[in-house]
């Protein structure tokens, strides 16, 4: 078989090209759209586009590749490529040209970069976008998505939240059968997914027909049909693969060489020595690979590099991209890189890395950096791989890319004692390196490595325990500064990762920190936060207050903001307004000084108080504002989890079950693990309420795997603790219920003690109400619910608070543990009353509840069962299955409301109103804590005595019964 050029038939892709076409013109019509391509390698991802490119209705089309390379720190690569596309333009790039310099020298000089200046520059490139746009629309085209550096992905989703309107279609490919467990583009598709502007389109591999198709053209004439099925099967419908057999005389009718390997290297045995050097240098350089670059690495007269390149494309084996080269598939560039002889490969590396070392005109010293470190660092060349790795971090500083900056930081430390002279090439000394990268993690959402490389910093720079040191127990300033941004650096690792020592280490700061140190009003800030936290609130105001003093005094409007938030958060009288004032405050000091962690962090504290006070709708639009400035500043994947799980409290707290649980899904998937198990609490919570067990099972496993108990601190998994308490009790398992509560409630961590935890306490008191009620039928629970109301009571045992919904609470806790029903019937009648008065639905319920069952005790039957009627309608109105299933057992015990209609049991009662909710019989079995089998039979039983032949009609049956 003769193999010609790659095959200009264009085969199999007829529909997904017509989707291709109509997605644009709904983007230059309708607003902004985007599209994830995706397939196994080979199977024609990259084909499609080009053919889409050139027939796209859009005004214009510019493309960027993600690197290989970009694993290595090279950050915005794809945006980088396509933003300079469009600078080649007339107009320009557009938007923020000072911003965007730090992605494109170009414009001008790099601004000076804060921390959190990321948001700017994402807005930059959205705006350049916008710009571009215009009149005719515009096509972004990202390829290779599963090499996309961890900024590249984040601009992406802000991207797609945010281009609203514009006439932008933005397509990326993505190799799925790259997308391993843990790989990050795993967990962020689902995401992308739910976006409304965004689709998959998934490409498969090609029938055998299309297989044909492929080989006549790629041949010139058809197959016959023996080779054809031989063709077909080998290949596996793989358009790569299919090329790469026919491309080899005779291999139609052969067997196929072992693997993808040497099929794909049959492609340049065409090639002469020359041409095949060139090949195996471009493999080496991390695609693509700029000409000047090449050309320099290759060290070849212009004339024989052309010929060899021209030889190479001519080949499909490379094509020209912008102004280099790159493989027509990246599979053929693995395969060409590992067949280099390991001398070929340091030589080829070797060279890189030299010309690099020396300078090449054209190419950006973020690129060249991050070039020149993976390249020295493949032949051992540890000095230059270090200044390279150095170099690279500060870049990926200026654009705001903290994993990237994250990466090249270890780098440099890897290679730390293997290079001498490692402080000259640095311009630091080892600790200052240690805390840069120590405060990036932290800033990258790693709160325990952060506090790993603190620990290390301090070890190496003083021999004994850093937190005994005084001030001026060091003579070296410097020294002892350096011990002290350490200790902060770690203190505020461990307060974020909720683990014990954040106080002692930022006590120790402030200790040994010289008197005059611009770090020392933001150590007062961080341990009046991480007081609070840790529960002793009395003492937390002193260091606010210092901070606040110590901000003001230096214009530090960043830690004023925290320390403005501290104390508004430590406010906890019956009038929240003050508070409220001080965290409008804070919002404002925090957007003038561009520091949007401490904007989330005000939003999310706002919710804290208003939830204090409340004032459940005005909480639940504050999240809805911070998750708005979230994604606006491109933060919503570190701090969406929170926010929405404040909404979630907040919706909740009202009975609107639905919602909540469509505000913790809806949220995107946090790369820090606290943050999941965020979601996941919220998650368990609002499914044990509803009732969906088996659900809530799910997700408190899923956090205790996240979090294990033998290696997570108690305030981490504390959450998750009291989430089993609940299930085992509402699974029927009364005594592990108890244990659990027991080891929380007697033996409480130091720090909960001091902490505001009158929804906590109310669980566990009511938990022992609950094991009195069950004693008779499981002996040794009566035993078991006087310690854990003993315990509680020990807890409670200061005074009412002012704000309303810890007064709410209280009014629960002393109901609970009151053992004369004559006391807690006007504890309960309180808590009823003020649960009313602000909307706590859910609080109501329970209050109902207990208010029925004591009443009935007094004897008071008819107003029982008023509260215990009320109690019913709202939890079925709220969709509380469990709290339904509770005022129902109450029922039972106080003899119940009058009997089911229709001749039903109280079961089919029950199955029957959630027929008409339109609940399954496998959701009716999760509810009900029964099996599907058994609600089948419930349901035929159900259907027989109310003479009716479907689910529909039983439904309407059930609405005229008053059942559903």
């Amino acid at each position: 078989m003769e193999a010609r050029e790659q095959s200009t038939v264009f085969v199999g892709r007829g529909r997904e090209l017509r989707s291709l076409l109509d997605d644009g013109d709904d983007a230059r019509r309708g607003g902004a759209t985007g599209v994830l391509v995706a397939g196994e390698a080979g199977v024609g991802k990259s084909r499609l586009l080009r053919e889409y490119t050139a027939r796209t209705p859009m005004g214009r089309v510019v493309t960027g590749g993600c690197l290989e390379l970009g694993a290595d720190g090279m950050p915005f690569a794809p945006f980088v490529a396509v933003l300079r596309e469009l600078s080649r333009g007339p107009a320009g790039p557009g938007g923020d040209r000072h911003e965007l310099a730090r992605l494109l020298p170009e414009p001008g000089p790099q601004p000076d970069g804060a921390a959190e200046g990321r948001a700017r520059l994402f807005e930059a490139v959205l705006t350049a976008l916008e710009h571009a746009a215009e009149p005719g629309g515009l096509t972004v085209i990202v390829e290779d998505l599963h090499w996309a550096d961890a900024s590249s992905r984040e601009l992406l989703v802000f991207l797609l939240r945010n281009l609203g309107r514009a006439p932008v279609q933005l397509i990326a490919s993505y190799r799925a059968d790259d997308l391993h467990r843990t790989h990050p583009l795993r967990r962020l598709l689902p995401e992308l997914e739910r976006l409304p502007p965004v689709r998959r389109l998934e490409l498969a591999p090609l029938s055998r027909a299309e297989v044909a198709d492929l080989a006549a053209g790629i041949r010139g004439r058809g197959l016959d049909p023996r080779t054809l099925d031989l063709v077909y099967e080998r290949s596996g419908g793989n358009p790569l693969f299919v090329e790469s057999l026919l491309a080899e005389q005779g291999t139609g009718r052969t067997p196929v060489p072992d693997g993808p390997r040497e099929l794909l290297l049959g492609r340049t045995s065409g090639l002469d020595g020359t041409a095949r050097r060139v090949v195996g240098a471009v493999s080496a350089g991390g695609e693509p690979v700029r000409h000047a670059l090449l050309a320099a690495v290759a060290g070849l007269p212009e004339e024989e590099l052309d010929a060899a390149l021209r030889a190479a494309v001519d080949a499909n084996v490379l094509t020209v991209v912008r102004d280099g080269y790159a493989f027509r598939h990246t599979l053929l560039r693995e395969a060409v890189y590992q067949d280099l002889l390991p001398g070929e490969c340091a030589r080829t590396h070797r060279r890189y890395a030299e010309v690099l070392a020396e300078g090449l005109p054209g190419v950006p010293e973020a690129e060249a950096a991050a070039q020149l470190a993976h390249h020295a660092y493949a032949v051992h060349d540890l000095p230059k791989a270090l200044s390279a790795a150095w170099r690279s971090a500060e870049a990926a500083s200026s654009a705001l890319a903290h994993p990237e900056r994250l990466r090249m930081l270890e780098r440099v430390l890897e290679l730390w004692d293997q290079v001498p002279d490692a402080p000259e090439r640095v311009g630091h000394g080892r600790p200052e390196v240690v805390y840069r990268t120590a405060r990036t993690a932290l800033a990258a959402g790693h709160p325990v490595r952060a506090a790993r490389y603190a620990t290390e910093g301090l070890e190496e720079l003083y021999d004994g325990d850093p937190r005994t040191l005084t001030r001026g127990a060091l003579p070296d300033d410097g020294r002892a500064a350096m011990i002290g941004r350490l200790l902060h650096a770690r203190g505020e690792a461990l307060k974020e990762s909720g683990r014990d020592g954040s106080l002692e280490d930022l006590a120790a700061a402030g200790q040994v920190l010289p008197a005059r140190h611009p770090s020392r009003a933001a150590v007062h800030a961080a341990m009046a936060a991480s007081m609070m936290v840790r529960g002793h609130s009395a003492s937390a105001a002193l260091p606010a207050r210092r901070a606040l003093e110590l901000a003001r005094a230096t214009g530090d409007g960043r830690t004023e903001a925290d320390a403005l938030i501290t104390l508004a958060t430590l406010d906890e009288g019956a009038d929240p307004e003050p508070a409220l004032g001080m965290l409008r405050e804070a919002l404002r000091l925090a957007r003038a000084a561009g520091r949007p962690q401490v904007e989330m962090r005000a939003y999310v504290n706002t919710g804290s108080v208003l939830w204090r006070a409340g004032r459940f709708d005005d909480q639940a639009a504050t999240a809805r504002e911070g998750l708005a400035r979230a994604r606006e500043l491109g933060l919503a994947r570190t701090h969406a989890a929170m926010l929405s799980s404040v909404l979630s409290v907040a919706l909740m707290e009202r009975g609107h079950l639905a919602e909540a649980r469509a505000a913790v899904r809806e949220v995107p998937e946090p790369d820090s693990p606290l943050a999941r198990a965020w979601l996941l609490e919220r998650a368990a919570e609002l499914d044990l309420v509803a009732g969906e067990l088996a659900a809530a099972r799910e997700s408190v496993d899923a956090y205790l795997r996240l979090l294990p108990e033998g290696s997570s601190s108690p305030l981490e998994i504390l959450p998750a603790r009291d989430d089993r308490m609940r299930l085992a009790l509402a699974e029927g398992r009364p005594e592990l219920a108890a244990a659990l509560s027991l080891e929380v409630v007697e033996r409480p961590p130091r720090w909960l003690t001091g902490m505001p935890l009158w929804g906590m306490l109310r669980e566990h008191a009511e938990l022992a109400v609950r094991l009195r009620a069950e004693s008779a039928a499981h002996p040794g629970l009566g035993t078991m619910a006087d310690r854990v109301a003993a315990a509680v009571r020990k807890m409670a045992e200061r005074e009412p608070p002012a704000a309303v919904m810890g007064l709410l609470r209280a009014h629960a806790v002393r109901a609970a543990l009151a053992e004369d029903p004559a006391d807690a019937v006007p504890h309960w009648a309180d808590a009823v009353a003020v649960a009313r008065r602000i909307g706590a639905r859910l609080d109501l319920i329970r209050a109902l509840t207990a208010l029925g069952a004591a009443r009935h005790a007094l004897g008071a039957a008819a107003e029982a069962e008023r509260n215990l009627a009320e109690a019913a309608e709202l939890a079925q109105a709220c969709g509380a299955g469990l709290l339904a299933r509770e005022v129902a057992a109450v029922r039972a015990r106080t003899g119940g409301p009058p009997a089911p209609p229709a001749g039903l049991t109280a079961r089919e009662a029950e199955v029957l109103g959630l027929v008409a909710q339109g609940r399954t019989n496998r959701e009716i079995a999760e509810r009900l804590v029964i099996s599907a089998k058994t609600v089948s039979v419930h349901v035929s039983k159900v259907l027989a005595k109310l003479g009716v032949s479907n689910r529909h009609a039983a439904a309407v049956r059930a609405r005229d019964l008053g059942l559903g």
